[in-house]
């Protein structure tokens, strides 16, 4: 941990323990970090300010003494540091976490940080393994879907260049409508300008980035238009054969086309329509769940494990 995050995260559990307000004089006297000139110190103390607040850390701020109104004390109460936990079982909490993390790094990352920040202090019992098959998706969620958001609230013009079922790359021009994901891909469909009619095109499939239109409400979304229709799963499905543990992998069950029971686990055939998708929900599971085949797919997780292996040791 770095210092300056070492200084903050001190700063943080001393305002949030206090039973009163602290002063300036009492943080930078007890708090690890704070050293240098009182100047030095104060700008350092604002900034940290600043920084807590960008992530939805609300400080309190008010006087010590009401006959000297210059002196200012600090705290962070407990109730605005995390959200109210009545209401809500793990499961829905788990969907608001990964919901969030679609988010992070868009241009949604300001609140995204400051869901996941409140969302971390639920201290609740959760099962990663049956979280619902949406987690591994947010693996994949393109980095441009924040824009593609902002042009259908604002009813703007996109253009990016797509690559065609050919395999061709060619400019779309679309008011888009909606988004949707299916059968572990992004979508999202509109009206296409050049053809003159609504069509669907599938994230991975655009090539570079996607340019939004300066000009806002300059097209009406139809009613009753069904993102589905033009979808034709192009597609083909393949097979992966799996050895679950019993009880587990209720997501990765869902896929079976046949199921073989064993002593502690069961062989199932799964289809898929795409190997990276079924990848990420397998390593989702954990050691729950073995490969069989295809070798292709043996690969791709070992792979996987060991770059993580390399990353954090």
């Amino acid at each position: 941990m770095s210092r300056k995050s070492e200084r903050l995260v001190n700063l943080v559990i001393a305002l949030l323990a206090t039973k009163r307000n602290l002063t300036k004089s009492e943080i930078f006297r007890t708090i690890e970090g704070y050293d240098g000139s009182n100047e030095a110190m104060e700008r350092m103390f604002e900034r940290d300010k600043d920084e807590l607040r960008s992530l939805g850390i609300d400080i309190e701020v008010s006087g010590i003494d009401p006959l000297f109104e210059d002196e200012q004390g600090y705290r962070i109460r407990p109730e605005n540091f995390q959200m109210d936990t009545k209401g809500y079982s793990p499961i829905e909490i788990s969907y608001m976490s990964i919901a969030a993390q679609i988010w992070k790094s868009s241009t949604f990352d300001e609140h995204s940080q400051r869901v996941l920040r409140k969302l971390s202090g639920f201290l609740v019992p959760l099962d990663i393994a049956e979280l619902p098959s949406i987690s591994p998706l947010s693996i994949n969620t393109p980095s441009f879907l924040g824009d593609v958001i902002s042009a259908i609230s604002e009813k703007r013009s996109m253009h990016f260049l797509y690559l065609d079922v050919q395999l061709h790359s060619n400019k779309r021009n679309i008011y888009p409508y909606s988004y949707f994901s299916h059968h572990g891909f992004w979508y999202f469909h509109g009206f296409d300008l050049d053809k003159r009619e609504v069509r669907t095109f599938r994230c991975d499939r655009v090539q570079g980035e996607i340019t939004v239109s300066a000009k806002a409400q300059i097209f009406e979304i139809p009613e009753g238009v069904e993102a589905y229709k033009n979808l034709n799963d192009d597609h083909s499905k393949f097979q992966a054969t799996l050895r679950i543990r019993k009880g587990r992998g209720s997501q990765l069950r869902s896929l079976a086309v046949s199921s073989k029971p064993e002593e502690l686990h069961d062989l199932l055939v799964v289809e898929h329509v795409s190997e990276n998708i079924l990848a990420s929900l397998i390593l989702w599971h954990l050691d729950d769940v073995e490969v069989i085949s295809p070798d292709s797919l043996r690969t791709q997780i070992k792979e996987s494990l060991q770059k993580l292996v390399l990353t954090h040791g």
